[in-house]
Parts: C-alpha cells; sequence; structure tokens
C-alpha cells in the first residue's frame, strides 16, 4: 500500500495532519477509508490557499501521488465503484464512522473511561470530518460530529485532571441530562478538537467481537441522541445492506487486510439487474425519506420513497 511516511507535512499545512494520520492507521485495515482521509485531506488543503513553495509543493505532489496510488490499489484489487461513486464511498464510510462511534459511545455510559474509548471519540469525529469529502453533513452526522469531538475533549481533560467524568451528555449545568453541543472549553474556534495525549496509530480494534450495539439495554437515562429512525442510527449491517452491497466487517481483523466488495450486480424482484450504485442511491432515498418524516413533512417522505421502490424495481429513477 502507498504511504507517505515520507511526506512532510508543513506546518502551515498542520490542520490537515490528523487526517493523514488516520489514513496511514488505514491503508491495511480498510484501504478505502484510508483513500477518502487523504481525499479530504487534500481538499482541505487546496482551500487553505497558501503560498506557493518548495515545501508547500513538494507537499501537495507527494499526498497527490500517493492518493493516487491507493486508487489505483483498490481499483486492481476489482472494486473501482467504490472510489468512482461518491454514492458508494459515502456509505462505506459512514457504516466504517457510525461504528467506531457506537463503540465509544458504549463504552463512555458503561463508564469505562480510559485512552482508548477518548481516542475512539476523536476517530468518529475525524471520520466524521472526513464524510464532507461527499458533501455537506446531514443533520444527524453533523450532531454525531460534534458530540464525539466534544466528548473527547471532555473526557480527555477529566483523565488529565484525575476527575471521574459522567457518562453520556450533560446539561447545561454540567450535570447528566439532556445532550448539549455548545463548543467545549479548550477547542479551537474551528471545531477541530486537539487530539488527546499520547494519541499515535495503534493496533486496536474497533469495536472489539462481541460488542453490544448501541445503546446498552441496560442503561438508564435519557438515550443520545434520539432513537427516531435516522441515517446516523443504522440497524445491524446484516439488515442496513441489501444483497451484494458492502458493509464493513466487524473488526478490521476480519477483513484480512482485503477490500471485500462482493460481486458488481444482484438481481431485483422483478428480475432488473441492479448495481451496488443502485442498491447505495436506493438506500439514500429511503435516508431521506426518514428524515421527512422526523419533520412531519409527508409529500418528501412518499416522493422518496416512490423513487426507491422505481429505482428497485426498473433499476432507474425519472
Amino acid at each position: 500500500m502507498a504511504s507517505d511516511l515520507d511526506i512532510t507535512v508543513p506546518d502551515c499545512y498542520k490542520q490537515v495532519r490528523p487526517y493523514i494520520l488516520i489514513a496511514k492507521e488505514h491503508d491495511t485495515r480498510d484501504p478505502i477509508v484510508s483513500y477518502y482521509a487523504r481525499r479530504y485531506a487534500m481538499e482541505t488543503a487546496m482551500q487553505m490557499k497558501q503560498p506557493r513553495s518548495p515545501e508547500t509543493k513538494a507537499f501537495l505532489f507527494g499526498l497527490m501521488d500517493v492518493l493516487e496510488k491507493c486508487k489505483k490499489t483498490i481499483q486492481d484489487a476489482g472494486n473501482d465503484e467504490v472510489v468512482s461513486s461518491d454514492v458508494v464511498g459515502s456509505v462505506h464510510v459512514e457504516n466504517y464512522a457510525i461504528k467506531i462511534f457506537l463503540f465509544a459511545d458504549n463504552e463512555d455510559r458503561a463508564s469505562r473511561f480510559n485512552k482508548n474509548t477518548v481516542k475512539s471519540f476523536y476517530k468518529a469525529g475525524l471520520l466524521f470530518d472526513i464524510m464532507q469529502t461527499f458533501g455537506e453533513l446531514s443533520d444527524e452526522l453533523a450532531t454525531n460530529r460534534k458530540y464525539a469531538k466534544w466528548k473527547a475533549t471532555y473526557l480527555n481533560n477529566c483523565l488529565k485532571k484525575g476527575e471521574t467524568p459522567h457518562p453520556g451528555p450533560l446539561d447545561e449545568e454540567g450535570g447528566v441530562g439532556a445532550p448539549v453541543y455548545s463548543q467545549p472549553p479548550n477547542t479551537p474556534a474551528d471545531g477541530v478538537a486537539p487530539p488527546p495525549a499520547g494519541f499515535a496509530p495503534s493496533t486496536q480494534t474497533y469495536p472489539p467481537p462481541q460488542q453490544p450495539m448501541y445503546p446498552p439495554p441496560h442503561q438508564p437515562g435519557p438515550s443520545y441522541p434520539p432513537q427516531a429512525p435516522s441515517a446516523s442510527y443504522p440497524p445491524p449491517a446484516s439488515n442496513l445492506m441489501p444483497p451484494g452491497a458492502h458493509a464493513p466487517p466487524t473488526t478490521p481483523e476480519q477483513s484480512g487486510g482485503q477490500i471485500g466488495i462482493p460481486g458488481p450486480t444482484d438481481q431485483s424482484t422483478s428480475g432488473v439487474q441492479l448495481s451496488i450504485s443502485d442498491f447505495a442511491k436506493a438506500q439514500k432515498f429511503c435516508k431521506f425519506a426518514g428524515s421527512a418524516l422526523q419533520y412531519e413533512d409527508v409529500p418528501t417522505a412518499v416522493e422518496n420513497l416512490e423513487k426507491a421502490l422505481q429505482l428497485l424495481k426498473t433499476g432507474k429513477v425519472d
């Protein structure tokens, strides 16, 4: 797998270092996540419009070269669609981000406060950042992103001070209660939480085998976020993904370093051949319908459900 070990990130681009770091960590664990992490780093660096110098040019051209090598590795493995279609790619990265977020939230609510819990919230926040390479975040993902970054900062500060954190969200007075999403102390104005002390790539499994799904059935108190259907809280991957589509393995190790997307097509009940992209688009329409129902927007919900049905029945949408 391509590597950026020889690429020096100039101080003027230090904002993208966390995404380069998480890309390196996933080079063998999940090359698709690694590719999109680098793509987001490249897009962010280009938008910063720093003065061109030999140092900045070497960084940008070097990162671009590594990005293309990552893409070719994925394509050579027979999975071109996951890097050529943002719809397919976004489903993969979103599922992976949610899986890490739910693991961290489970650990936090079970009062298992340690560095791995902090790192998991921190990584989930970065992965939600990376989702912006596909466009503006949905309200649900934006909420998850803000909460993950706040929780990483809060837990890290408590551990450094030797204080016992409160599990779950806090109310505005600092006690256990409804979630708050105001900017936490010591968080930069751009909303990017600082990395926890000692943060570095690790071999920690996210989530570990047999980890129960969110929320723990015994956990009292208000749930975060609300239990209404949303794009941020899909059911287990076995129910979420249609036949032929890809869902991340339960643990990165189960993938054996391979990019495990099944065959390119499947057949609908009407005999129409559907691609992975078709299934992903149908899933998006269903998510949009679910979001519309949360706002009691019945016409929009019906329209998106009809589009999903039409796509699954005919293989196209008018």
